[in-house]
């Protein structure tokens, strides 16, 4: 967290990863691909919130049960298994427009709208706040 997207995008490269494109965090985030997804989840459908079909578990700033910042994985696990995907922080995405990133998930400082595919927002790149954050991609 409090990253700028170019810190974002070199830790990244420097851990042998990259940041995820935002097609690849939208499928990731809220349609469930595995063989046997465990919990509610059913593979093939695609949800409204990274949890499921309400946004209930995710760390927002509509009175749940966590502080800012989280612990990974101390929230709900979501749509393919995934933490955070969610609330918690916002997250830089690979996707650049001009001097602005991409970022998807919505955090602890916004409501539960922010954490739908719809609510994306563009950022300017060398911005950080305590809010923001990523995670990389790696191949397997």
């Amino acid at each position: 967290m409090h990253v700028s997207w170019s810190e974002a995008r070199e830790y990244c490269s420097a851990t042998g990863g990259r940041l995820p494109t935002w097609e690849e965090w939208e499928k990731a985030a809220y349609t469930e691909t595995r063989a046997n997804p465990e919990d509610e989840f059913e593979r093939g459908r695609t949800y409204p919130y990274p949890v499921g079909d309400k946004p209930d578990g995710m760390n927002t700033s509509g009175g749940d049960l966590w502080p800012p910042h989280a612990t990974v994985g101390a929230t709900k696990r979501g749509v393919n298994g995934l933490y955070d995907m969610g609330g918690n922080v916002w997250e830089w995405l690979a996707d650049r427009r001009g001097s602005e990133a991409l970022t998807a998930g919505g955090s602890w400082w916004y409501g539960a709208d922010k954490t739908r595919s719809s609510a994306v927002q563009w950022k300017s790149a060398d911005f950080y706040a305590v809010y923001i954050g990523f995670r990389c991609v790696y191949a397997t």
